[in-house]
């Protein structure tokens, strides 16, 4: 049975936050944590990004509370009313609570009838996990319609106050800059998609042709985490004597190996070489591709390295991002970009976008291929 988006909704927290303002809400860790700030933004041509916290440090919007608001944006969207629920799945890197789960704590908040939930957990690829789940279910008849949601929250982890006693390289005080450019990189939102059995009785709808999730975690060490002082250390988080030990040795931070970057540019395009081969999309065909990227010169990365590999792709004018103005927002990123991409009226019915979402935690990626159609005809 095929499956279809027939509503998006997202929610940014506050008013969008300039470049210059960064630090009024993250607070100053060192002078070389600051110098950072200018080349990594540079770098990720980010200018404006969303804060889930205000200029005294203080959380303003939860996780779980983004999550549901964006929830409910979708909902508002549709033909259906909360209640009408089938199945809410919820992915986050670092929700609110270690238990219960993500995708309870929105159920909790929204208020809704009952229904079947999923929790899904990773980095990046958390809400196309998410987003799986819900097609899935779609798919094979178990469900009319699901609720698929992603959100972030990372600034909670960058604020100056709590990282006062994580254990500086130097004596200035800043942070490791596996550490520190994250404090510029990252920033809050979430994203939501209606998945239905049919498509919308009025507007465009995405159907989902296909949706790939391909771990390469056995070809590289881990690069993205949250619990570890180093990504060679085998002492986690929970085998300190208290919490307070765990933060000043930076197990509680979240760090990304710079180095290990260039091997999630091969995996991506090696994933996407074996989806080609297998038939699985024409690239000159496809109105948009939406990707989720950390930076701009990430993006270079991969074209470069696909030009070198004589690897066909779309034209450079078909990638969408919105990077530059909602920042990044890790999982909830894609979600993102679909809804401004309906919500701006940007596809018309037979459109077809293929959808890329890599994920540096451990090395996966994701692809979703999509068809725009309408109810009175498919595309």
């Amino acid at each position: 049975m095929p499956a279809y988006i027939t509503a998006m909704g997202r929610f940014l927290p506050g008013e969008p936050v300039p470049n210059e303002e960064v630090e009024d809400y993250i607070g100053v860790i060192g002078r070389a944590t600051s110098n950072l700030r200018e080349q990594t933004l540079a770098n990720a041509g980010i200018k404006t990004r969303y804060y889930a916290i205000d200029k005294n440090q203080q959380t303003r919007y939860s996780n779980t509370r983004m999550a549901a608001e964006a929830v409910r944006a979708a909902v508002a969207r549709s033909e259906i009313q909360l209640d009408d629920i089938d199945l809410i799945a919820a992915g986050s890197t670092i929700p609110d609570l270690i238990a219960p789960g993500m995708a309870s704590m929105v159920h909790g908040e929204l208020g809704n009838a009952p229904c079947e939930i999923v929790s899904t957990h990773g980095v990046c690829n958390s809400g196309m996990m998410a987003l799986k789940n819900a097609y899935l279910q779609i798919n094979v008849g178990e469900k009319r319609n699901a609720i698929a949601v992603a959100c972030e929250n990372p600034t909670r982890s960058f604020k100056s106050i709590r990282n006062s006693d994580v254990r500086p390289v130097d004596e200035e005080g800043s942070l490791a800059l596996e550490m520190a450019f994250l404090r510029y990189m990252l920033s809050d939102g979430a994203g939501a998609a209606l998945v239905q059995d049919r498509p919308a009785s009025a507007g465009v709808s995405l159907r989902i042709d296909w949706l790939t999730l391909t771990s390469y975690a056995n070809t590289g060490d881990t690069c993205m985490y949250f619990g570890l002082p180093s990504n060679t250390s085998t002492k986690a988080w929970w085998d300190y004597d208290t919490p307070a030990d765990a933060l000043a040795d930076g197990a509680l931070s979240l760090r990304q190996n710079l180095a290990l970057l260039p091997h999630l540019v091969k995996v991506g395009i090696d994933e996407y070489e074996r989806l080609l081969a297998a038939g699985r999309f024409d690239p000159h065909t496809l109105r948009w591709l939406p990707a989720h990227y950390s930076s701009e010169r990430m993006k270079q990365m991969v074209l470069r390295e696909m030009a070198r590999r004589g690897t066909p792709g779309p034209p450079v004018d078909v990638w969408y991002s919105n990077l530059p103005q909602v920042g990044n927002i890790g999982c909830a990123s894609i979600y993102v970009i679909l809804e401004e991409i309906l919500s701006q009226g940007l596809v018309n019915p037979g459109d077809t976008m293929l959808c890329m979402v890599p994920e540096s935690g451990r090395f996966s990626v994701s692809f979703m291929h999509l068809t725009a159609v309408t109810a009175g005809g498919e595309g």
